[in-house]
């Protein structure tokens, strides 16, 4: 054997030592890719919130019966009750993460001039809802994430001053109002705290006898109306 050939066998000897010096070559593992699990989305109408709002009333319906001891009972007139309004309101809504369903509590007052007058005969009559407090409950669902269709019932009192003035006395009472209210409403996220929206209400207070101070007739004071509002709420 040649002097180049002992050293060329020499050389791949040395080459041949690292591959086999550690033992087997083990290839290194891929890499475990986990993909990030989505999160539900954080509810938007959850929480507690403040607003006011303006609307009319309208659509409402009294009528005007006299009952005298003499004879029987006659029509002296409707009482059509309507006009402006305004509202305050605060309230606390639930809605679980990933859910479209919304509920919550709120409380409302009203103050305006929801009243009618009539003349027939010769009667006058007048009725005038003062102001009004309400406490009701809500359940909704959002539309789309920024917009919810809800509905409210509950329960309502208030003040209402009614007058019938005849040939046969004089009715003048202030009523402590107790009835119910349901409706319908619709409100759109602005941003994350500030939002519009619109009501359809209708109040209903029931029906009460009032007679004349001589005692000599008596009518039925049945105050029932519908409103429609606009407002704005801010979520805290």
């Amino acid at each position: 054997m040649t002097r180049f050939a002992t050293f060329g066998l020499g050389i791949a000897a040395l080459a041949a030592v690292p591959a086999y010096a550690g033992g087997p070559v083990v290839p290194a593992p891929e890499p475990v890719v986990v993909a990030p699990v989505p999160l539900a989305p954080s509810p938007l109408f959850a929480g507690g919130y403040v607003g006011g709002g303006i609307g009319y009333a309208f659509g409402g319906s009294d009528d005007v019966g006299i009952d005298p001891d003499t004879f029987d009972s006659f029509r002296r007139g409707e009482l059509e009750l309507k006009g402006p309004v305004g509202e305050v309101h605060t309230g606390y809504r639930w809605q679980q993460p990933g859910s479209r369903v919304v509920y919550g509590v709120e409380a409302m007052a009203t103050l305006g001039e929801v009243q009618a007058d009539e003349e027939v005969g010769n009667y006058k009559s007048s009725s005038v809802v003062k102001w009004a407090a309400t406490l009701k409950g809500t359940l909704g669902y959002t539309v789309r994430p920024d917009t919810l269709l809800y509905g409210f019932a509950g329960y309502s009192v208030g003040r209402s001053e009614y007058d019938v003035v005849g040939p046969l006395g004089v009715i003048n009472e202030d009523r402590d109002l107790d009835g119910y209210v349901v409706g319908l409403g619709l409100e759109k996220l602005l941003d994350d705290r500030w939002s519009v929206r619109g009501e359809y209400q209708y109040s209903n207070y029931g029906k009460e006898d009032i007679e004349s101070g001589n005692g000599r007739f008596s009518t039925n004071d049945t105050p029932e109306y519908h409103t429609l509002t606009v407002g704005v709420n801010y979520r805290f």
